[in-house]
């Protein structure tokens, strides 16, 4: 590499003011997923697999709404578990299974996640753009990391949806940044494409390859010591 075009990428790694994050995918996940932790707990209530798999057919005939607040969330899950437990006679396992299997309640941070954040915090402003419903606003404070995020924008209360311009743009909005300051990092292609067509430097983080920190390093945004 010539010093000229080392000179390049370096005062375009300075313009970087903003890190924007997805969420679930890049900073926390379910290690358990929502079908398997269906079937442990409804297995342990003494139905068969044949029974349980019926209900979760039934209840995913039931189209997803555009939830908007935490009282259409309930609403929608209160209908998606309610129909399970119809199909499995017994009603009252409905309130049972949101209370027990719902998603916000069993996310795990990844385990580079917490010395990252504390490393890049300390050089950029950060921020996560998450296609969500409300109850996970819920859990960056649960996981304790909300304080690292000057703002955290969810397609639930900002009406659109990754990868919409419009959320990229209202992002760029609430931190006061341009495209080009600023980093996008997702686990899902469509949503990296949608950011690069809205001026976001955006990167794909495909976890079977390689976690967070190494992504970051990988494209100089990052040193190699997290203890730095």
């Amino acid at each position: 590499m010539g010093n000229a075009e080392k000179e390049k990428i370096d005062k375009s790694e300075q313009k970087v003011r903003c890190i924007f994050f997805d969420a679930g995918g890049v900073l926390f996940d379910t290690p358990v997923k929502l079908g398997k932790r269906v079937t442990e707990f409804l297995v342990k209530k003494g139905y068969s697999l044949s029974e349980i798999e019926k209900s979760i057919m039934a209840a995913k005939g039931i189209k997803t709404p555009f939830v908007t607040s935490f009282q259409e969330e309930e609403d929608f899950y209160k209908r998606f578990y309610g129909t399970m437990a119809r199909e499995l006679g017994d009603e009252a396992l409905g309130d049972e299974l949101f209370s027990a299997t719902h998603y916000a309640a069993h996310c795990e941070l990844y385990p580079e996640v917490i010395p990252l954040l504390e490393k890049l915090s300390r050089n950029y402003q950060l921020a996560v753009i998450s296609n969500a419903m409300p109850s996970m606003d819920k859990v960056f404070s649960r996981l304790g990391i909300r304080h690292y995020f000057k703002s955290i924008i969810l397609s639930a209360f900002v009406y659109t949806e990754k990868p919409d311009p419009a959320i990229y743009q209202k992002a760029l909005d609430c931190m006061d940044v341009k495209g080009e300051e600023s980093v996008f990092i997702d686990d899902i292609m469509i949503n990296i494409d949608g950011a690069g067509r809205s001026g976001i430097k955006a990167f794909h983080l495909d976890r079977s390859k390689m976690d967070l920190a190494a992504l970051l390093i990988k494209y100089n945004l990052l040193q190699k010591n997290l203890s730095d």
